[in-house]
């Protein structure tokens, strides 16, 4: 059966004719079963780049239009149980070109013979775009989870400065008085104990005056360094300004806290200042106490304070208990 005259009778053919003159997209009407075309349509012709009467009476296997010969077969099969079927695939133009497309089929019985409709539409461009948006879509996302992580990293960076001293990194100043107050509400609350200390350098002033202040942020660098070498895991260090330094020991009593103060000083005397500055020598003199309950951080700060000076008026290089 090669027309849709002897198809469907000529009443229905040109109601048939009508529909596929008056779609703009491919629209093709042939057997279900061989693929052979009755009728095409312009869009057809525009779309393969195949002329009507290039195709009537061939099949789409004849002119090689379906690049997936499978689909064709798996779209045959469906369409027998289901009637009608949407369905994505490529097709093959004359040229050589291949298109993605789109198309609608529709099978029906004709005087005993089954026929299938098909309205098909070229959506390649469609897809390239879709994808290029998928593409700009998914580059934006690795830009904004890379800028977030920017983000976050610089906020965490802002918020260590906030709490770090950055020329040691121990804590600053700032960090050590909220540690401080925190630390004395829960002592108070709860009743366990902790010592802080009081930590400089002897005689520092004549490290800057006679080698520059460079030389002497080298030597409190590593005066930083060598109390948190010594210093427990637990315990928290600050720089409260200049060469002076403070130490939180927590859970610790006076004669717990004076082995690592000790330690630190031991370190300090110990260390070969020399490297830093030809004839440097350096010693560290430290004032410990234990924290009084609801004394508060001001009484606590003064009396630690105090066993430093006095530390020093002894004779400094020396960690002494108030």
């Amino acid at each position: 059966m090669h027309s849709i005259d002897q198809a469907c009778g000529a009443s229905e053919a040109e109601k048939y004719r009508r529909i596929f003159h008056a779609t703009p997209d491919y629209a093709t009407f042939s057997t279900l079963e061989t693929g052979i075309y009755l009728d095409v349509n312009p869009g057809f012709e525009r779309m393969t780049g195949y002329r009507r009467d290039e195709v009537i009476g061939r099949s789409s296997s004849d002119i090689d239009l379906w690049v997936d010969p499978v689909d064709r077969n798996s779209a045959v099969a469906r369409l027998r149980e289901q009637g009608s079927l949407f369905i994505t695939t490529r097709m093959r133009m004359k040229d050589g070109g291949v298109l993605l497309v789109e198309a609608s089929l529709a099978a029906f019985d004709a005087n005993g013979e089954e026929l299938l409709i098909a309205v098909v539409r070229d959506i390649t461009a469609r897809d390239a775009l879709e994808r290029e948006l998928v593409g700009h879509r998914r580059h934006l996302e690795r830009l904004v989870a890379q800028r977030t992580a920017e983000l976050e990293e610089a906020m965490r960076r802002l918020e260590e400065l906030t709490v770090t001293d950055e020329l040691t990194g121990a804590g600053n100043r700032r960090a050590f008085t909220r540690r401080l107050r925190a630390r004395c509400a829960e002592s108070d609350r709860t009743g366990m104990p902790f010592c802080m200390a009081v930590l400089d350098l002897d005689h520092f002033k004549a490290v800057n005056d006679r080698y520059g202040h460079a030389v002497g942020d080298q030597a409190i660098q590593v005066f930083a360094s060598l109390a948190l070498r010594e210093m427990r895991a637990v315990d928290y260090l600050a720089r409260y300004g200049g060469d002076e330094f403070v130490l939180l020991l927590q859970d610790a009593t006076s004669e717990q806290a004076i082995q690592p103060v000790e330690r630190i000083c031991r370190a300090v005397a110990h260390y070969p200042w020399a490297r830093i500055a030809p004839g440097m020598e350096l010693t560290a003199s430290i004032g410990v106490t234990a924290y009084r309950r609801e004394e508060g951080d001001d009484a606590v700060f003064r009396r630690a304070d105090h066993a430093l000076y006095e530390a020093k008026r002894r004779g400094r290089n020396q960690a002494l208990i108030a």
